[in-house]
């Protein structure tokens, strides 16, 4: 209905009842001799990501979230401007109407809501971005590794295996911390680091729109944020405030984090 399909908008369509796939051809999408990588979609928006590190997008943009320069909602896929024309990204992060990229050299950039401080923590920031832009509050904490944006939260790994999140909700400080305009580390014991595993790190993050996970170098998985549908593994329904391993019996190599549920896929069990 908003275009993300990269279909023309049909007004007063009934699209829920619709079965019918629509086929989209790379040589419609990006430049010659390149292609489509991967795909991420946001709330009512879809971005997709060239082997060349080039970002295309359509859809809803009335927070500025695909990055065109406007405000519109469209269906048309066209490449994103502004910071990120001339860099190699290689990872997009938006389960909601924030979006942040990361590029080859571990810089990361950003656009679309920034009503918590997701982009910008400066006085009189804006709070929507049109235009993707390098976010300097995301400078002095390493090379970025990994990043992951929620509903109202962002996350991000350095290379060095630390995590580091922002903005509003459960961040994972505990029940007493629920917003904070500069990303800030959650401790190394808290993903399962202690004095007989010293040299255990996290090695990949994850968002749902409400809830965040990490996997550790032991294949452990830590989840916390809100819990209603039970949707963090924990055996119980209740908003888990700080990373917490779920009970996944054998080692987790991927997670899908969905808006009410999860999945991991897992090393076989023997």
């Amino acid at each position: 209905s908003y275009g993300q399909c990269g279909r023309a908008i049909i007004e007063n369509e009934d699209y829920r009842g619709s079965a019918v796939i629509h086929r989209l051809s790379e040589n419609e999408i990006c430049m010659p001799n390149d292609e489509i990588i991967s795909v991420e979609c946001g709330q009512d928006h879809t971005m997709f990501l060239t082997k060349l590190g080039c970002v295309y997008t359509c859809g809803w943009g009335a927070d500025g979230q695909t990055g065109k320069g406007h405000y519109d909602t469209s269906s048309e896929i066209e490449l994103a401007k502004g910071e990120i024309i001339d860099q190699r990204i290689t990872k997009l992060a938006c389960a909601s109407d924030c979006v942040l990229a990361l590029n080859d050299k571990g810089e990361v950039f950003g656009w679309g809501n920034s009503e918590y401080g997701q982009l910008d923590s400066s006085e009189n920031a804006d709070t929507q971005v049109n235009t993707p832009r390098a976010l300097s509050l995301t400078k002095g904490i390493g090379k970025i590794k990994d990043i992951a944006s929620g509903g109202s939260f962002c996350m991000l790994l350095n290379e060095d295996g630390l995590v580091y999140t922002w903005g509003y909700g459960i961040l994972g400080f505990g029940p007493y911390v629920e917003q904070t305009s500069k990303p800030q580390q959650l401790l190394p014991p808290l993903f399962g680091r202690n004095d007989f595993s010293d040299k255990t790190h996290v090695t990949s993050i994850g968002f749902g729109v409400f809830h965040m996970g990490a996997i550790n170098s032991d294949g452990d998985l830590f989840m916390w944020g809100k819990n209603r549908f039970g949707h963090l593994g924990l055996g119980h329904k209740k908003d888990q405030f700080f990373p917490f391993k779920a009970a996944v019996n054998g080692k987790v190599i991927k997670v899908a984090f969905g808006v009410d549920h999860t999945l991991a896929l897992c090393q076989p069990f023997i």
